[in-house]
């Protein structure tokens, strides 16, 4: 008997700690609960009538949907004093160092060309060659001048012409340019007919043939311009130790006269012929 009345006092007591367990998980859970009894409609389904707490009850929000509608929220807000860290690739880094010390690429630049000027023995450095002068030789060329009453004088000019194979000829074609500017200085001039030009030249028995342009026979001096223009070629030719005369020609044409007063070339003139 007395062991029944134990079993019952325990299993009263269980009771009791299970509805005091139950009521107090109900106060901590309560708005779940009843949010969930209202959702479910449980009352109505069992009953068919849902308690008057049930209706009632207005569950309240959620603190954390209440607070994902407000302005803000899940923003890392950053005090002003702080700066935000950028990320940046390693090439940026590389070209941001290359950029802000751009000095640094010359130095190993300078060293490395030390380097092969170091490396360079003094044997292998050649001094350019002096540009190759060409060969001259002087040759004597004879203008004229005029004096105060006139007269026509002769007047020997030496000048440093390019050695060639061909010395007559071109000591002719020197000739036809008139004088320069130093031989200009001392009164010389040419008598020559301008746009005169040599087209042959040749050598045969100490006697120079030389055929010039059909400009050689227009003198505008008149008598003495002829004169003076033969003797001119005549004594320039024959400084030439191979050359004693001159026969000329005009247009590969052998004339007897040369302008209308009628001075002779039919036959070769020497030094002798002006005298």
């Amino acid at each position: 008997m007395a062991q029944q009345k134990n079993k019952a006092g325990i299993a009263v007591a269980a009771w009791i700690l299970i509805a005091l367990v139950l009521l107090i998980v109900f106060l901590i859970k309560q708005d779940d609960i009843l949010r969930t009894l209202k959702e479910t409609g449980f009352f109505t389904h069992t009953i068919g009538k849902e308690p008057d707490f049930i209706e009632q009850y207005e569950p309240e929000e959620n603190f954390a949907e209440a607070n994902e509608s407000e302005p803000g929220y899940n923003e890392v807000i950053i005090a002003d004093s702080e700066q935000p860290v950028q990320e940046t690739s390693p090439q940026l880094s590389e070209q941001k160092e290359s950029v802000s010390n751009p000095q640094e690429e010359n130095p190993p630049v300078a060293e490395e060309q030390q380097e092969i000027n170091a490396s360079t023995p003094p044997e292998a450095v050649q001094e350019p060659e002096p540009a190759a002068v060409p060969p001259s030789t002087t040759a004597k060329l004879y203008f004229v001048s005029i004096g105060n009453d006139g007269t026509v004088s002769r007047q020997e000019s030496v000048r440093t012409l390019q050695k060639t194979d061909s010395p007559l000829t071109t000591a002719i074609m020197a000739l036809l340019t008139g004088p320069n500017l130093e031989e200009t200085g001392h009164g010389y001039m040419s008598l020559i007919p301008e746009g005169t030009r040599l087209l042959s030249a040749k050598v045969s028995n100490k006697t120079a043939t030389l055929n010039f342009s059909e400009d050689f026979e227009f003198n505008r001096y008149g008598v003495e311009g002829y004169i003076g223009q033969l003797m001119q070629v005549v004594y320039t030719a024959t400084a030439f130790p191979t050359v004693d005369n001159v026969q000329f020609l005009v247009e590969g044409q052998k004339k007897d006269y040369i302008g209308s007063e009628g001075v002779w070339i039919g036959s070769p003139l020497s030094q002798s012929s002006f005298k």
